[in-house]
């Protein structure tokens, strides 16, 4: 025979009697659940920015990105931006 209480547990609030703080309406009583949603909303951003992250590196490596070559065209695009601009004085 198993140890341990038998029958049915009580429910937690709803029933007869006075009410406990958590039963009264009270001015930040909505103040947990936007909490809640607040954090799930939270982590689940940061679920969203890891996965970007993830498919990044899975670019950036099925690509041949690295950090010289990332560099390299940042550099050309510098330059590129730097003669258009002269070019434009010029006119």
């Amino acid at each position: 025979r198993a140890k341990g209480k038998k029958g049915k547990k009580k429910k937690k609030g709803g029933g007869a009697g006075a009410a406990g703080p958590s039963q009264e309406p009270e001015e930040g009583a909505e103040a947990p659940s936007e909490a809640d949603a607040a954090e799930a909303a939270k982590k689940a951003e940061e679920a969203r920015l890891l996965q970007l992250l993830a498919t990044l590196t899975e670019e950036r490596i099925r690509f041949g990105i690295t950090a010289e070559s990332q560099a390299a065209a940042s550099a050309e695009v510098a330059e590129a931006a730097r003669l258009d601009a002269a070019a434009d004085e010029a006119e």
